[in-house]
């Protein structure tokens, strides 16, 4: 990720930080201990990596904004997997008619939580945030 002087500041502190959580990761069980450090710091260095080459400053916030709600839920759920996506109440019902199926689609879009925007893109889920 390239960009402003903050941006790149904020940028290598985050990382830096996501890189000490995963190396000092505790799971609730034990057991997984070593699994989920693995996860934690494959994930950094594959996302840091994918997004190396972003520059727009939006882009880079967006990045920023959802490796930091990541970094959060693993923390306060002690879980570092991505949470799964709940959508809100009535957004999958159906109706005939285009028009309805075109404000469920942007319904369901916007519900999508920052956290898993990436990997929506990355396994093809449309995303037009």
């Amino acid at each position: 990720m390239a960009g402003s002087s903050p941006l790149k500041r904020q940028t290598l502190s985050l990382y830096k930080k996501i890189l000490q959580v995963g190396r000092s990761w505790n799971a609730t069980n034990p057991n997984n201990t070593q699994e989920e450090r693995k996860y934690i710091l494959n994930e950094t260095k594959h996302w840091f990596l994918v997004n190396r080459n972003v520059h727009d400053p939006q882009a880079i916030k967006d990045h920023l904004q959802e490796a930091e709600a990541r970094l959060e839920m693993a923390l306060h759920y002690r879980n570092p997997y991505p949470r799964p996506v709940n959508l809100p109440p009535k957004t999958v019902t159906v109706r005939p008619g285009k028009k309805h199926g075109i404000v469920q689609e942007r319904l369901r879009e916007q519900s999508r939580p920052v956290y898993v925007k990436s990997i929506d893109q990355e396994s093809g889920i449309k995303n037009k945030s």
